[in-house]
């Protein structure tokens, strides 16, 4: 009980010391692609920084090497959580800002149209990938087949939308697409959500600061 009562505050206290003030404390997922420069247009006309609007296709893995894949190969419960739900893809030119590479090379401007993956170094230790492993993904349908040609480490910390895999551009554009973004909103323009949901109902904001509030009054409730 004693551990309990302090490890409550310190959890979010330290967690809190490595993220800078201003960064993103809000997320908003299924933005549609035509919903795109309108999003943007109202951050603007708010006078609020645009946001940049990441492209995101959901797909299952369903082969590795030409193995089916399947949640009764592996003994950790996270593992087999992976391979049963959809994964979040994307695509995207250069290495994203706090991620670095630990294996392989990144894509390379002639990549662009060529199937290849890159993958987060925690979900390949996770699922047992490694570096010219060929993955097949199942999208909407139809199925995307290339091999892994980096992995990356990501700053999960930095509240920046991030991806466990990731693709050159042209390789997942012909799949459905909806855009996701992550941004930080000052405590006295927490009323621009409602305007937000309000002129496009089928966005979804996910609140940070709200779930942290939340997660620390169930840890007060507890101790």
């Amino acid at each position: 009980l004693l551990l309990l009562t302090l490890a409550r505050d310190d959890l979010i206290a330290s967690w809190q010391r490595s993220v800078p003030p201003d960064a993103p404390n809000r997320f908003i997922i299924n933005i549609q692609p035509d919903q795109r420069e309108p999003v943007r247009g109202l951050f603007a006309g708010k006078g609020l920084e645009k946001p940049d609007l990441l492209p995101m296709v959901r797909g299952r893995l369903v082969s590795v090497n030409g193995r089916a894949v399947n949640a009764a190969d592996f003994e950790e419960e996270r593992a087999q959580r992976l391979v049963e739900r959809e994964f979040n893809l994307s695509w995207m030119a250069d290495l994203p800002a706090g991620n670095s590479l630990t294996a392989g090379k990144w894509f390379a401007p002639q990549d662009v149209d060529k199937p290849q993956f890159s993958v987060e170094q925690g979900l390949a230790d996770t699922l047992k990938l490694k570096l010219n492993d060929v993955l097949v993904y199942e999208i909407a349908g139809r199925r995307l087949e290339a091999g892994i040609t980096s992995l990356r480490k990501l700053d999960w910390d930095s509240m920046r939308v991030n991806f466990f895999v990731v693709t050159p551009p042209g390789v997942l554009e012909p799949f459905p697409t909806s855009y996701i973004t992550s941004f930080h909103l000052p405590p006295d323009r927490a009323g621009f959500v409602g305007e937000l949901v309000a002129a496009y109902p089928n966005l979804t904001v996910i609140d940070v600061a709200s779930i942290l509030r939340q997660f620390k009054s169930v840890m007060d409730q507890l101790a």
